[in-house]
């Protein structure tokens, strides 16, 4: 625990988080909170860098961010790095410099070492703390599941392991890394970013961030992939089936649990959901959780995909209300 104490004294992104928590300014209180407040950041940053250049290439002292809000949120970050940092290397950082490309690699990389130590962080919290904590009750709607031969993990835990699959029946791919906490911080396999937000042939040329994203971070990282092969020997069955399964035929199914199916994973969710031949079902908290369910869905595959995917005799997406000991059916 001395390393987690240590790790967590003056990191950029705990104080950031901290101080959020304190404005009351983070969406909640989950991971993926923490990793939406972290891709506000880096979008902030890839858009002061463009407006920086503008102003330095034009030559106009006077100029003017088109989206000011925006461009704030990059500037008070770094300045408030510069004002509340004991690093010695983060106390003279100078946002008007963030235009020279050398100079802005420098500031990424302290910013990427310092996401590199959160993540750490979280790896021994969870390995300590999470680990140890006895889990007495199962779910029911995962206990009553007839038969699952392959597990999608976002988590970094091997709780589903310990708990439903006692006799290693399950195959399992951790897409965001395992915890290991005897390995050293520059051997961490966890994945803890963002989403791609750029578009339009930007994603390629612009990659000043990369190392925040999160198909970075699993290919640099070396996670869980596995699935794709999975999915590939789907793909051949269906081909060498393809003239007696037809579209609407129901072969796979696909449970969604515990995920809040945001954008952050969207290049996985979207793939799952779409997958032909499956009926993916959408288990959901409470009234609340079901709505903000549906509107990440429509974010991932459009409203006329989800509208076409939910009603039916043979409907591909279903939402399913988590069971408790209190609403037991």
């Amino acid at each position: 625990m001395k390393e987690l104490y240590k790790l967590c004294e003056n990191n950029i992104w705990i104080d950031h988080l901290q101080k959020c928590s304190k404005d009351n300014t983070l969406k909640g209180e989950n991971w993926i909170d923490f990793e939406f407040e972290i891709s506000k950041i880096i979008k902030a940053l890839e858009y002061d860098k463009v407006c920086l250049k503008d102003k330095v290439r034009t030559g106009n002292t006077s100029y003017q961010a088109e989206n000011k809000s925006l461009f704030d949120i990059g500037y008070n970050f770094i300045d408030g790095v510069r004002k509340y940092s004991k690093k010695e290397n983060l106390k003279h950082l100078n946002f008007n410099n963030f235009h020279d490309d050398t100079y802005r690699k420098k500031v990424i990389k302290e910013l990427n070492c310092e996401l590199e130590e959160l993540i750490r962080c979280l790896e021994i919290y969870l390995e300590e703390v999470v680990e140890k904590i006895d889990i007495e009750n199962k779910l029911l709607d995962i206990e009553e599941i007839e038969s699952i031969d392959k597990l999608i993990s976002f988590n970094y835990t091997d709780t589903f392991k310990r708990v439903y699959d006692k006799d290693n029946n399950v195959e399992c791919d951790y897409i965001h890394g395992s915890l290991d906490i005897s390995e050293s911080n520059k051997e961490n396999n966890m994945v803890l970013g963002i989403d791609e937000y750029l578009e339009n042939g930007d994603e390629s040329a612009e990659l000043d961030f990369i190392q925040f994203k999160k198909y970075f971070q699993r290919i640099y990282k070396k996670t869980g992939c596995v699935y794709k092969g999975w999915l590939e020997e789907r793909r051949q069955w269906r081909i060498d089936m393809s003239e007696i399964v037809s579209n609407d035929y129901i072969v796979e199914d696909i449970y969604f649990y515990g995920h809040s199916l945001d954008v952050t994973d969207k290049d996985i969710i979207k793939e799952l959901l779409m997958f032909p031949n499956t009926q993916s079902t959408v288990f959901y908290y409470d009234n609340d959780d079901y709505i903000q369910k549906i509107r990440n869905i429509v974010a991932l595959i459009t409203p006329d995909e989800l509208i076409d995917r939910v009603y039916g005799a043979k409907p591909r997406i279903v939402f399913k209300k988590i069971r408790t000991s209190s609403n037991h059916e």
